[in-house]
């Protein structure tokens, strides 16, 4: 291999390390949400469940907030409470936007500069009980790094709406046995 391939790869597997959700073969095909409202789903959100992430690993009453801002871009503010010290909370903020007005639930959303934006596609959302967002990447066609997000607009979810997103998320081939539950209870 060429020293100039092996970057590439490198650069790939550092880029998703902190995933570990990883699936064989290129990313499941999905759809987003056909109309999508942005104003109606800013707000907050409360993680219910999210795919294994490390940069959310040691958190508990996981929040996130959507604003509006001036230049048409998305504040994402997450939160959530550290489970080594309760009296911590561990803060991430980012920038998200709709990069093509024709499908504006496939948003992109990055938390650090200098670094590139990622897909954050909502491919199901009430606006008022749920969302359900979903991400992935491939790596040189041979496998792919997914998240995968379950929010509510409260800290509990109806079991009914937990299986309908499960079954939707299965019908395009993700696998929910990836999931893992916020733990949302005892949240100051």
């Amino acid at each position: 291999m060429r020293l100039s391939h092996f970057l590439v790869v490198i650069a790939l597997v550092a880029d998703t390390s902190l995933a570990q959700v990883f699936g064989k073969g290129k990313c499941p095909t999905v759809t987003v949400q056909k109309s999508f409202d942005l104003q109606k789903y800013l707000g907050d959100w409360y993680e219910i469940f999210r795919f294994y992430a490390g940069f959310e690993d040691n958190t508990k009453c996981t929040v996130a907030n959507y604003q509006l801002k001036d230049n048409g871009h998305i504040r994402v503010d997450n939160k959530g409470i550290s489970l080594k010290d309760e009296s911590k909370v561990i803060e991430a903020v980012g920038d998200g936007y709709s990069p093509d007005e024709a499908e504006p639930a496939k948003l992109q959303v990055k938390f650090a500069e200098g670094i590139p934006y990622g897909d954050y596609w909502i491919l199901d959302t009430d606006y008022t009980n749920y969302t359900l967002i979903y991400s992935c990447k491939d790596v040189l066609g041979l496998t792919h790094v997914e998240f995968c997000w379950i929010l509510s607009r409260e800290r509990t979810l109806a079991s009914e709406t937990k299986d309908r997103l499960y079954q939707k998320l299965s019908d395009f081939g993700v696998k929910t046995e990836n999931f893992l539950t916020t733990d949302q209870k005892d949240c100051k």
